[in-house]
């Protein structure tokens, strides 16, 4: 066969050739196309992901500069309705809650706190802004809505401060055993600095009541 193909004239090859193509041209040019739009759609997509990350990246560095203490609403607005996918977008409405939070302004944290639980890019972010809504909640009082919360599942790492917070709702609600065992709980859970506090916040509780004795 190998011969045969050797013996073939230049005339006889060509026309091969023509007959393949008529056969198959079509769709080499369409596959040639397709990767050729690939290729630049995927440039686009690049440049279109560096061009919005760094238009986020400017409000949100405008947001840390601003030196009133309370993150405009503006910029917030902005980063939320044309950057809602960034990072800087969920950053950013942390940072807006804990402005207002500190200010006693509970209504806009948790405004900014469940936009990040409904709408946030990672779930580290929704993670942080469902302890600090709990948090925001115990302190307006609305304790059952911030043990629903708690009683979310969230990552082991997540358990010592879920203890101290659930400690700080039972607190709230006067159910003092219950909290002691949920700060109990959370200084068996937790090494960190923040021990200091949750031992004081224990200690303020006093010794378990003990239940009477049954004849």
């Amino acid at each position: 066969m190998a011969i045969l193909d050797e013996l073939k004239t230049d005339q006889e090859k060509a026309e091969e050739l023509k007959a393949w193509w008529r056969q198959h041209g079509t769709s080499v040019v369409a596959g040639i196309g397709l990767a050729i739009a690939a290729l630049f759609g995927y440039e686009y997509w690049q440049k279109y992901q560096n061009q919005t990350m760094e238009e986020s990246s400017a409000i949100y560095h405008q947001i840390q500069q601003d030196k009133d203490g309370l993150v405009p609403e503006n910029l917030l607005t902005k980063l939320q309705a044309d950057y809602s996918k960034t990072s800087y977008a969920s950053l950013a409405a942390l940072d807006y809650a804990r402005s207002y939070a500190e200010v006693g302004d509970y209504d806009k944290a948790i405004q900014g706190l469940r936009w990040v639980v409904d709408n946030g890019s990672e779930d580290a972010y929704k993670e942080i802004a469902k302890l600090r809504l709990a948090r925001v909640l115990v302190a307006q009082n609305k304790t059952d809505e911030a043990l629903k919360i708690v009683d979310e599942k969230f990552p082991t790492s997540y358990q010592a401060l879920l203890a101290d917070i659930r400690g700080d709702i039972y607190a709230a609600k006067n159910e003092l055993d219950q909290a002691r065992t949920a700060y109990d709980q959370a200084l068996m859970d937790n090494a960190g600095s923040a021990n200091e506090l949750i031992q004081m916040k224990r200690d303020n509780l006093g010794k378990a009541t003990t239940p009477p004795a049954t004849k």
